[in-house]
Parts: C-alpha cells; sequence; structure tokens
C-alpha cells in the first residue's frame, strides 16, 4: 500500500492547492506550481482537486508501486513507461503491484504531475498537505524526496475508483484523456499579461517601454521561489526605497543589476527591490511550464481587462473539467465483459 522511490529525480515534492492565509505572518503558501496541471491528474483518477500530487522538476523519479492503483501523469512534455506499457501526458492508468515508472525523455520536460487514487498519507500543517520546503513541514517530511522513500497510500477509494479499477483490470489504461492540443491553447503563447502595481511608478515610461518592447529568456536559476530573467537591463530608482514591501506570486522584482525576477509560489513574504508589476494569475501555469532558455514577451494590461481575461479563462477550464467529467460518466456506464 506504498510506493518506494527508487530515484528522487532532481526536486520533486509533495503539492496541493497550498495554505492560503497566512502570508501575513511570513508563511509561505507553497502548493503547486502548475495547479491546472495538479488539478487534471486529481479529475482523471477520481480524486478531490485538493488531494496532493507529486511536483517533479526536470529530472523526474522512479517510482515502484507495491500494490495496483490508478494514475495520472499531467504537465511537461515527457516520455514514461512501465515495462512495455508507454505512459502518456494527461491519461489514466491502472498499476499493479512491482510496477515501476520510469521516465526516459527530460529534454523537453519542466514540472509534472502524478496522482494516485484515493491520495497519499502526508503531513498536513494549517489545512495543507504541501512541502513547504523553507520550514520543513507538510508534504513528506518537510522536504524533497530521495531514493528509498517509502510514501504510504491513503487507498481512501469512493465508488467511481472502485469501477475504474475494475474496468481497467484487462486493459490497463482508458481510452479517454486529455489531448496535448487543448492543453496547447494555455501553455503554447510566450506573451505574458502583467497588472501595474504601484512600484511600476518607480519606473520611467521609457523603461517600461523596454520591457514590453524586449525579449526576455529563462535562465537556468529557477525553482519554487521565483525565476531569473536575462535581457535588456531595466533601470529602476533605488533612492528612498522602503526597506519592505510586499510581494505575491508573479510579482516582477528587478534586481540593482537590472535583472528581473518573477516570484513563485515559495516567495518570501517581504521583498526590497522594485516592482514592475504582477503577472496575471491566469499565466502562473503557463511560466511554470516554460524550460530554461524560452523567451517570453511581457505586456501591460489594467485591471478591467485581466478580469475580463480570467473569465474567459475560467470559462476554458471550466469546460475543460466538464469534458473530462462527461468521459468519466461514460466510464462509470460501461459494462465490463469478464
Amino acid at each position: 500500500m506504498s510506493i518506494i522511490i527508487e530515484d528522487g529525480g532532481l526536486f520533486s515534492s509533495f503539492q496541493d492547492l497550498g495554505r492560503k492565509g497566512y502570508e501575513h505572518l511570513g508563511i509561505i503558501a507553497s502548493g503547486a506550481l502548475d495547479s491546472l496541471a495538479h488539478e487534471i491528474a486529481n479529475r482523471l483518477v477520481g480524486n478531490d482537486k485538493n488531494e496532493a500530487t507529486l511536483e517533479m522538476t526536470h529530472k523526474m523519479a522512479r517510482i515502484r508501486f507495491t500494490e495496483p492503483t490508478l494514475i495520472a501523469i499531467t504537465g511537461a512534455h515527457f516520455k514514461a513507461h512501465v515495462g512495455d506499457m508507454s505512459i502518456y501526458p494527461s491519461k489514466l492508468y491502472r498499476l499493479e503491484k512491482g510496477d515501476v515508472l520510469t521516465f526516459t525523455d527530460h529534454t523537453k520536460s519542466t514540472r509534472a504531475y502524478l496522482a494516485v487514487a484515493g491520495g497519499f498519507e502526508l503531513d498536513t500543517w494549517l489545512g495543507s498537505t504541501s512541502t513547504d520546503m523553507i520550514s520543513k513541514l507538510g508534504g513528506f517530511h518537510g522536504r524533497t524526496l530521495k531514493a528509498g522513500d517509502e510514501i504510504n497510500m491513503k487507498r481512501d477509494y469512493n465508488e467511481r475508483h472502485h469501477k475504474l479499477f475494475e474496468n481497467l483490470e484487462k486493459s490497463k489504461k482508458a481510452t479517454w484523456g486529455v489531448d496535448g492540443y487543448t492543453l496547447s491553447l494555455n501553455y503554447l503563447s510566450d506573451v505574458i499579461h502583467v497588472i501595474k502595481s504601484k512600484g511600476a511608478e518607480d519606473f520611467t515610461e521609457a523603461t517600461k517601454k523596454q520591457f514590453t518592447t524586449n525579449e526576455y529568456k529563462l535562465t537556468s536559476k529557477a525553482n519554487r521561489v521565483g525565476i531569473v530573467l536575462d535581457g535588456v537591463p531595466i533601470k529602476a530608482y533605488y533612492d528612498d526605497m522602503p526597506p519592505h514591501q510586499a510581494v505575491k506570486r508573479g510579482s516582477i522584482q528587478v534586481k540593482r543589476d537590472g535583472t528581473p525576477i518573477i516570484l513563485l509560489n515559495d516567495h518570501y513574504t517581504l521583498g526590497s527591490y522594485p516592482q514592475l508589476g504582477t503577472v496575471a494569475s491566469y499565466h502562473i501555469s503557463k511560466i511554470s511550464q516554460k524550460p530554461q532558455g524560452a523567451k517570453l514577451k511581457f505586456q501591460y494590461i489594467d485591471i478591467e481587462q485581466a478580469e475580463k481575461n480570467l473569465i474567459k479563462y475560467d470559462r476554458w477550464v471550466n469546460q475543460l473539467f466538464h469534458c473530462i467529467e462527461f468521459k468519466m460518466q461514460e466510464e462509470m456506464a460501461k459494462v465490463v465483459k469478464s
């Protein structure tokens, strides 16, 4: 009733949708960087959307399963297999006792999310099982995974899980899932929307125009705290800057050498660098999946436009989830021949 980590990969940790409401106390939210991929994985295996998934970065983990279970892996492009069976993104599979999940191609991968039916037994802190690497709490002992770790599965199965186990006993995989073309509508574009914050007043109009005219590349200096960009340096005013300013997920800070940084889920809660603005929430998942060397173009939008875009994004996501639910209902209606 567990998974055994044979290779922890580069940076693998358990994340749910985060622990919200504590940033004023200096506690980071954590949570899946690509929340859309996280939720798709859970929906495909019949879980609640906030059930923790295993977030794997760049080099994925190698995992052995000690009993049958249902899995789905979402997120970045990858090649994976279990024995002779290929594992494709955003599909539903049944694995058996002794099966080993291995990723064989990481060149295009950024982050992948593994969900298992019923979820994992993890440490809960402040209502969340997300791993807070700074406080070393939540998830699996508050840290990333390493070879030899054994994580129990909760086996908290509902009627839907039991039916999926039955339906996939012979075929081992469902005939449906989420295709890459559908998801490309969210991830493909390199344009990132930015909402001006009060801190944008610390930059000249010419500097802000330069920021939105030029391209910036993602560097290798990227983790769950943030992403350092490479491009034309940005000139900012540092005189009379307050020693501490509130920051949030998506804040774009500018270091003293003119380098922009996009903050992500594990960001510090106070900062002292000038801020160009905040990335629109609906583009955070896209940024989190961009590989090193990817080019980004930034576009300022106002609050009204951001709200309209967010409504469109939510509608698209809901349509996607409705499609998954429709296929799941069809799966539940199947009569399995003995």
